[in-house]
Parts: structure tokens; sequence; C-alpha cells
């Protein structure tokens, strides 16, 4: 694999894994150990530091974790990848990697309510403030307005979780050249299948793998590609120190979900814009926010920087009681949080999460009331509508 440029289909399967295993298994062998023997003394102090390749201890490095690192970089168009225990694991670990008290990051504000809290709950408290901007605005006037000589890192999701706003990738890489920022993205929900941000200068980015990556809902893991210089700072640091590495049995769920990787994502988004066609024209919905559909005021950036537009679509009912009697009414669409699973999954955070709240408390914290989020799974779209129409009609 490492002497020939092969397409994305074919480094799903082979990428990382093909020669690397004693007896050419088919399957990546699982190394379920904590620790690794050393012939003698010299060795172990080679691979301790560097010196020779081994490894050492789990926590740091393991060869089926090894495994899907080198395959997602390749998959992603980076140089190296390390990977987590947990999306939320590599976010914070790459942020604690880069940062400094005194440092500040520039953010997105629609992103994952995971990141914005460890933003506001952890950064600030260690002295590193987070300015947002809103990505319906123009970039080029309000980043610059946000930066300052303290300013380190810029921070981006897009499609955004679950807002659906689309972001000049392009132009986000470009703006933190300019300002000798680092730029971070959440590749989460279009995978490196729809789009890879590394080729357009983004300096590091970052998976919850537990989503599509996995695409079976039944493993956690996070993980983060980038250029050598930066994988090996946050392996020595934030991953040693922190501790939040990665199973290698959970590793080796995600390589057996990236070999379909590229079938599952074209159903889903063969799925996701049938169902938003179909609710845009239902008479119960008060708006769709699909990147796929021609309405979506991010679009036109969609089609230029993605393959396709993803598998999950939000809407808007009437108001936060509608919301909820939607999900109460679904029978094959399934409530519950998380997304790229194979079964089409069905969320309102209003109600599932913030019932105590009321509408304008929701929308102060930056949750939408009257938003659901649909992840389409694997069923055949005509299955899903008719359920949804069902569960629309009982309103």
């Amino acid at each position: 694999m490492k002497n020939k440029k092969y397409r994305f289909a074919t480094v799903t399967v082979h990428g990382g894994e093909e020669g690397q295993f004693m007896h050419n298994p088919s399957s990546t062998p699982i190394y379920q150990t904590s620790t690794f023997f050393f012939n003698d003394t010299d060795e172990a102090g080679d691979v301790a530091g560097n010196n020779k390749e081994g490894f050492l201890y789990t926590r740091v490095s393991n060869p089926t974790v090894k495994a899907l690192e080198d395959k997602m970089a390749l998959l992603e168009g980076g140089d190296n990848a390390v990977a987590f225990s947990s999306g939320m694991a590599a976010i914070s670990s790459v942020l604690l990697d880069f940062l400094r008290p005194g440092d500040e990051v520039i953010s997105s504000r629609h992103i994952y309510a995971g990141s914005r809290g460890f933003f506001e709950n952890t950064l600030k408290k260690l002295g590193c403030p987070v300015r947002y901007f809103d990505p319906a605005h123009q970039l080029n006037k309000t980043i610059p307005s946000l930066i300052n000589s303290k300013t380190r890192v810029v921070f981006i999701e897009t499609p955004s979780n679950p807002e659906l706003s689309i972001i000049d990738i392009y132009a986000i890489a470009r703006l933190a050249r300019q300002y000798k920022l680092i730029s971070i993205m959440d590749n989460t929900f279009a995978t490196p299948y729809l789009q890879k941000p590394l080729s357009y200068g983004i300096d590091c980015i970052i998976h919850s793998a537990t989503k599509y990556i996995c695409g079976h809902g039944d493993a956690l893991g996070g993980v983060v590609v980038s250029s050598r210089e930066i994988i090996s700072s946050i392996r020595r640091n934030t991953l040693l120190n922190l501790g939040g590495c990665l199973s290698p049995f959970n590793a080796w769920l995600f390589l057996r979900g990236l070999k379909t990787l590229h079938i599952r994502m074209d159903q889903h988004c063969g799925s996701a814009i049938k169902i938003a066609k179909f609710l845009e024209g239902h008479s119960k919905v008060k708006n769709v926010l699909y990147p796929g559909l021609k309405t979506h005021a991010g679009h036109k950036t969609a089609k230029n920087q993605m393959k396709a537009f993803g598998g999950i679509i939000s809407f808007r009912l009437t108001n936060r009681l509608a919301c909820k009697k939607f999900l109460n009414n679904l029978d094959l669409c399934k409530i519950g949080v998380s997304l790229g699973d194979s079964a089409t999954l069905a969320l309102h955070s209003a109600s599932m999460f913030h019932s105590k709240l009321s509408d304008s408390a929701c929308r102060k914290a930056g949750i939408d009331p009257q938003l659901i989020r649909i992840s389409t799974g694997l069923e055949d779209a005509e299955d899903i509508i008719e359920d949804i129409k069902a569960a629309l009609d009982a309103l």
C-alpha cells in the first residue's frame, strides 16, 4: 500500500493492515494485552526511547490500535494519527496539548454540545477563553475581529451538529495561515469519504470514531489525524499523561467498520436526500436543514467541498410539544443519541436533555427547542419516510 496511491475503497479494505502481522491473517489480530515483553533491557530501552520500532505499553501504542491509526491517516491524507477512547477524549487531548494558560480559542458557534461544554467548563477554568463566530457571517470580517496576540487556535465543524451549518474549509485554513493560528476541524459528520480537510490546508482533523467510522453502534472511540510532529506531541503528552487510550478490541471493531465505510455512506447519503425532500414538502414541517437541498444557505459551499451531503437531517416543527409528540409517534425510527448507526435515530435535545429549561433558556444555551435531528440508517428510505409521515400525520 505504501508504494502506490490507491483509490478510497481499496484503502478502506487494505490500508494500514496489509503485511504488518505474522501469518498474513485475513482479519487484523486483536492484541488484547496491556504490556509487551522484551528479550533484554537494551531492547526495552531502544523501544522506550523511540530508537527502535516496537510496543511498550498499550496506553501509548498497540499493534491493533496502530493499524487503525495507519488506516485513518491514509484515508484522511495525513502523515500520522493517534486514537483515543472517545471523541471527547480526542478533542480535549488535542486542545490541551496545543494550549497554555492565557491562550485563546476562536470557534464556530455551531459545534457539538460536548465540545462546547469542554470549552466553557474546562478551558475557561484553565485560563483559555473561547470566542465564537457565527458561520453564517462573512468569515473574512468576523474572524479577524476576534483575533488578538493571545489567539492560538481556530476550531470548526462542518457540517455542524445539529444545525448542519456549512463553513468554507479553505477560507478557514487560509485565515489560520494568515494569522499563524492552528486550525482544528471535527470531521465526524462527513468522514474522509465525503471531505478531506487536510487537503484544504486544515492542520488537524478529529473524528468521533463512535459514529460513522464504527457504523454499528457498538464501540466508543476517537481519532486525530495530522502531521507527524503534531501527532507525536499529542501521543507523548496528553495521550500518555491523561491516559484516554483506545482499547484494542474497539480498534478492531473500527477496522471492521472502516471496510464498509464507503458503501454505508452512499446508503446514508442516498436516504438522507430522499427524506429531506419529503420533509421539505410536508405541511407540518416548518423548515428543513440539509446541505443537499438547494434551499440550504451553505448548499453551494458544501457542493464544492463535499462528495455528497451526509446522512444527517435536521428540521423544525412548530413548537417543543409537537417535537416531543413526533418522536413518541415513531415506530421504525428509534429515539436515541449518537449517529452513524445502522438504524435510523431521532433526537430532540430540548425534551430529552433540557426538559426543565424554558424555550428562551434553551435558546440562550444554544439549543433550538423546535429542532429535531435524524441520523439516517441503512434501512430502505421508503420505509423510514412512511414511519416519519405517520408520526407527522398523527400530530
